[in-house]
């Protein structure tokens, strides 16, 4: 039978990013006990306009079946939509930081329950005006965190050493830090400001980032506000505290200042590289601001 939001759209990334084909199987298993219909869409190799394209056709209610990264791949879609789309979040075994924030779980049968019933969240949704790599101004929509200066060139380094695994995670790390030097950077936010020379800057939607660490412990994604570090200390700091990190135990540091902003404007005084959801994206200025509740997330 239909679903009260619809029939379950299953979106299908590449399959580096999609869950696999036996936890797939086990939801949909789990979904026709419930009688609750199914159907599978590949998201091909423009998943931004085939969700356009399912959601131009009735498609109301989609649950993307893989990374964070797939995840962020539908989101334009979703939100420049005139209809009312509620997006469901299936990991899998596949690494989803913005899930986490809502413990939303990789367990088949966990989440055909959460899928089943009809609670929605009404989610922000950040908005993020930065320099590509051509120095043209871009402006990409952000869900779960974003990261300027030494965290966002090690995720650069990180693309070049994928294929290692996490032995590839380690090296981009003791390689940036070889190399990184802390810039000069200003920060300008509605009610504080900063400046001085900066680690890393974090502006957070979502509470994990790096794969399961508590980064940011105060974001709440349905505030209203960003939740805005200044890591001002020496250059090891983002990668030795990352053991207390994973209890967000990191908070408060004498050298982590932290701020709650509904927009804020970042600049340095050399450019600073920049990852949106842990993809690397381009450099500063940036700006950062919120499409408050426009996501309809299926929790």
């Amino acid at each position: 039978m239909p679903h009260p939001l619809g029939v379950l759209t299953l979106l299908l990334p590449a399959p580096r990013e999609a869950c696999t084909d036996a936890e797939l199987r086990e939801l949909e298993a789990e979904l026709r006990a419930a009688e609750v219909e199914t159907r599978r869409v590949p998201l091909g190799r423009n998943p931004e306009q085939t969700v356009r394209r399912e959601v131009a056709e009735g498609a109301r209610y989609l649950v993307v079946c893989g990374s964070q990264r797939a995840l962020t791949q539908v989101i334009p879609a979703v939100v420049d939509s005139e209809h009312d789309v509620v997006v469901g979040v299936f990991p899998g075994s596949r690494p989803h930081d913005f899930a986490r924030t809502f413990g939303l779980r990789s367990n088949p049968a966990a989440v055909a329950i959460s899928l089943i019933r009809p609670d929605v969240m009404l989610v922000d949704v950040g908005v993020v005006t930065f320099t590509d790599a051509d120095g043209k101004e871009r402006t990409h929509y952000l869900i779960n965190d974003a990261v300027i200066g030494l965290g966002a060139a090690v995720v650069r380094r990180r693309r070049t050493l994928r294929r290692l695994g996490r032995f590839g995670g380690l090296l981009s790390w003791w390689s940036v830090l070889a190399t990184y030097r802390r810039r000069r950077s200003d920060v300008d936010m509605v009610f504080a400001e900063w400046h001085g020379r900066a680690v890393q800057i974090r502006v957070s939607n979502g509470q994990f980032a790096h794969d399961g660490l508590h980064i940011a412990p105060l974001a709440l994604p349905d505030d209203g506000v960003w939740d805005v570090q200044v890591w001002d200390g020496p250059r090891h700091l983002p990668f030795t505290l990352q053991p207390k990190m994973v209890l967000s135990d990191h908070v408060p540091h004498r050298h982590i200042s932290q701020w709650r902003q509904k927009t804020l404007e970042v600049s340095s005084h050399r450019p600073s590289p920049m990852a949106i959801d842990d993809e690397y994206a381009g450099t500063t200025p940036a700006s950062f601001a919120l499409l408050p509740g426009r996501l309809r997330l299926k929790i």
